[in-house]
């Protein structure tokens, strides 16, 4: 006949031997105790600070353990959600229903640090992922344009547009334009004709109805 009391007792001790600081003994009849685990998480950044945080879990053992499971639940879990606590006490009571026969709350916490762990590392990818892209994104550092500041800037680039401080047009005229501008006795700049020595030529029977419309234009505009 198995001595449940005495397995019981025997594993205790050990447990207090492994945990220390973690454990904490609630009730000898029955036997309660919490087992808490240390846990961390790394920041993204280079100099960022580590967290820390920990799990804990409360097993209450029947009178018949271990050959039947014990009852498990979180007493501290800040950092789980409810899901993730439901998905791990699952896997605990698999894990327990596997060990019948063994005492196995070694076994259990060993699990759940497994489980943290796990969950600690895809936060932290996902953390890395995320950094990741936005380290690609280029960051502008420029001044925003309002429209107070796109009025004044029009307002100076037409002033020097019209000081002929910004270059608008074409460095050198067309035939066609020097003929047009002479014939309608519009004043050109030698730097728009080209150079003083050049002689620029002219055939008025290239000219079609099409010029006389431009002359009349440039006619009626004087």
């Amino acid at each position: 006949m198995t001595d449940y009391a005495e397995e019981q007792e025997s594993e205790l001790e050990a447990l207090e031997s492994i945990y220390v600081t973690e454990l904490e003994i609630l009730s000898r009849d029955p036997i309660i105790y919490n087992i808490t685990i240390p846990c961390e998480m790394k920041s993204v950044e280079v100099d960022g600070p580590t967290k820390e945080f920990m799990v804990g879990l409360e097993f209450k053992l029947p009178e018949e353990y271990p050959d039947v499971p014990p009852q498990i639940e979180f007493s501290e879990c800040e950092e789980l959600d409810a899901d993730l606590q439901k998905s791990i006490l699952i896997e605990l009571n698999k894990v327990a229903e596997n060990e019948l026969g063994c005492v196995m709350i070694f076994t259990l916490v060993s699990e759940l640090q497994d489980k943290v762990n796990e969950y600690v590392d895809n936060i932290y990818n996902k953390k890395m992922e995320e950094k990741e892209e936005r380290d690609k994104v280029p960051v502008f550092h420029g001044t925003p344009v309002t429209l107070e500041s796109f009025t004044e800037w029009n307002n100076k680039f037409i002033m020097e547009k019209n000081m002929k401080k910004v270059k608008v047009v074409s460095d050198k005229l067309t035939g066609r334009q020097i003929f047009l501008a002479k014939d309608g006795n519009i004043d050109i700049s030698d730097n728009l004709i080209g150079d003083a020595e050049e002689d620029v030529e002219v055939d008025e029977s290239l000219f079609d109805e099409e010029l006389e419309d431009e002359l009349l234009e440039v006619s009626d505009s004087d």
